[in-house]
């Protein structure tokens, strides 16, 4: 999945890429993210990479907030779909 910022984009270009991979254990995916941030605000270079750091450093967070999310979602999913097998083996 990619995906491009439309917000700011006259000065910041964020190219997003995040890739599921099956893992080697069964029932496992491996989750890749990268992110290429580009100022694209004229100017001297020292300022140009400061706006690049600090929305890489912001990017990474929320980057890490995300995946603490997914994750939960993906628990509760779980925990939802072993109590509906559980149940239908009592209707049977």
């Amino acid at each position: 999945m990619c995906s491009q910022n439309l917000t700011w984009s006259e000065l910041l270009s964020v190219q997003e890429t995040v890739r599921y991979i099956p893992g080697s254990t069964p029932g496992k995916t491996i989750f890749d993210q990268t992110a290429k941030v580009i100022a694209m605000c004229g100017g001297w270079q020292k300022i140009k990479n400061s706006i690049e750091e600090v929305t890489v450093d912001r990017f990474s967070k929320n980057a890490a907030k995300g995946r603490e999310g997914f994750e939960r979602v993906l628990a509760i999913s779980r925990e939802a779909f072993a109590e509906q097998r559980r149940q239908q083996k009592m209707t049977v």
